[in-house]
């Protein structure tokens, strides 16, 4: 009877794939919360998807809200291979998009570093060596993979991983991925042991992990390490059988114990541990003294903490580098939330107006009123960060009985966003109130304008990640 492998369809490409196999391979693992499934590796390849937040945000450090925005965006370009839509991967070359699937039935070239740039089967970036490769006749027919052992058959960049240090073997693109995602940092050379292998595959279209070891994360794997040792160590050992008696039976008098930070010094726990030699119960987390010092003296604890987002393995987080570099803090031109994200907005003033609607307060501080905003919100940006202020229902004179003063300064409270519109920080703004820029102006123009406020005003810069924290659960429910 045939066996069916259980399949997924990716949010992102809409495309199937099996949950198991090869298939986890070649698209990565498949990330699953609220109403998205996505492979992982579409997450990071997608050419317009930046990556805002940490291993803990989102998904491994993609935002709710920027998926969201990509899916719906890719629903405009269309695969260069199977002329279907919601194709989020442009060649670096020739710009055309395609689909994660595509792009490995038709040999294009993934890079796993850096921007995860992507390239075309008709654009691969090949070096002299592969160039010299690619002319060779006949280079598979002798040709044996060093990790399966089974012949490599025609060359092709995509499907060969050689080792760019001694350039002494080949092997499979799945062999060589396999054994990536099991070494993680241990990755070297499986020829000359090189160091430099393993940032070399990774632009040969492997995802290298930035993690311990499989066989180091294995549950009790340094377990035959601690029973090596088998005398108690103890400066006054009170068995009468001597230090090397043991009674392998826990709860037993006798019973020996390891430290639990070395593993190379035994007690007979609890009988000949100082203070407990009358207890019923044997000492938890036995420690020696040597150990207990250079703990101290070092601050260290052995407590772990946990992780924040249990939904995902974060140990296969990769930091995915901006497309553009973020530019200095600039104002200078106007922009608007989309209609969708808007509503839930949080923005904020030092001051209220008395004849504004009442809106439900959402978070405050000792400075100013957080609200939530019913209307579009302007914001000022230089295509990289963007300030949000509070907007007036109605023209408010600079009036200096209801602004938050300072000797002469007016004090506003703001946020300032990137260009994916995630918060980045809470900034305040001091401005003197005789300032020839103002004069004439009303308090709504000048938080839209895009020359009168600048970097010079901005006082105090406060990354509180509760309040970015805020911001995002607030967008992401918005957008569902």
């Amino acid at each position: 009877m045939a066996h069916w492998k259980k399949e997924n369809q990716c949010s992102m490409c809409k495309q199937t794939s099996s949950i198991e196999g090869e298939d986890v391979l070649i698209f990565g693992e498949w990330m699953t919360n609220k109403d998205l499934t996505i492979h992982y590796y579409c997450l990071l390849l997608s050419t317009n998807l930046p990556q805002n937040g940490n291993d803990a945000s989102g998904i491994l450090g993609f935002l709710f809200r920027d998926i969201r925005r990509e899916i719906a965006d890719a629903t405009k370009r269309i695969c260069k291979y199977c002329s279907r839509s919601s194709a989020t991967i442009s060649c670096k070359t020739c710009r055309e998009y395609f689909h994660i699937t595509c792009g490995h039935l038709n040999e294009c070239l993934f890079q796993f570093v850096g921007e995860f740039n992507s390239y075309c089967h008709a654009c691969l970036p090949l070096n002299d060596y592969q160039q010299q490769l690619m002319n060779s006749k006949c280079l598979g027919d002798h040709t044996a993979c060093y990790i399966c052992t089974k012949r490599m058959y025609n060359y092709h960049p995509k499907n060969w991983i050689y080792a760019e240090c001694c350039k002494n073997g080949f092997v499979h693109n799945l062999c060589m991925q396999k054994y990536a995602l099991s070494a993680g940092y241990y990755l070297k050379c499986i020829w000359c042991k090189s160091g430099e292998f393993r940032e070399a595959v990774k632009l040969q279209g492997i995802f290298v992990p930035d993690r311990d070891a499989k066989w180091e994360l294995e549950p009790n794997a340094y377990r035959d390490l601690h029973c090596g040792h088998n005398r108690c160590d103890m400066k006054t050992c009170k068995c009468p059988k001597g230090r090397e008696y043991v009674e392998y039976i826990e709860g037993r008098k006798w019973f020996l114990t390891l430290c639990k930070l070395c593993g190379s010094f035994g007690a007979h726990n609890p009988t000949c541990i100082p203070g407990f030699g009358k207890s019923k119960e044997k000492v938890e987390d036995f420690k020696c003294d040597m150990c207990l010092t250079i703990e101290r003296s070092l601050g260290l604890s052995c407590n772990t903490d946990e992780t924040i987002n249990e939904l995902f393995d974060t140990s296969l987080y990769i930091n995915k580098t901006r497309n553009k570099p973020q530019s200095p803090f600039l104002l200078q031109e106007n922009a608007e939330f989309s209609d969708d994200s808007v509503s839930s907005m949080i923005t904020v003033i030092s001051s209220q107006n008395s004849n504004r609607k009442s809106v439900p307060n959402v978070a405050a501080d000792s400075n100013s009123v957080v609200e939530n905003i019913e209307e579009p919100v302007q914001v000022l940006t230089s295509g990289t960060d963007w300030l949000c202020g509070e907007t007036y229902d109605e023209r408010v004179e600079l009036d200096v009985d209801e602004m938050q003063l300072d000797d002469g300064f007016l004090i506003l409270d703001m946020y300032e966003f990137t260009d994916s519109l995630d918060c980045s920080a809470k900034v305040k703004v001091k401005v003197k109130l005789n300032d020839a820029r103002f004069a004439g102006k009303t308090l709504d123009e000048i938080k839209r304008s895009e020359n009168l406020i600048n970097i010079e005003d901005i006082v105090e810069r406060s990354d509180d990640l509760s309040i970015i924290k805020e911001f995002d659960e607030i967008i992401d429910n918005a957008m569902k």
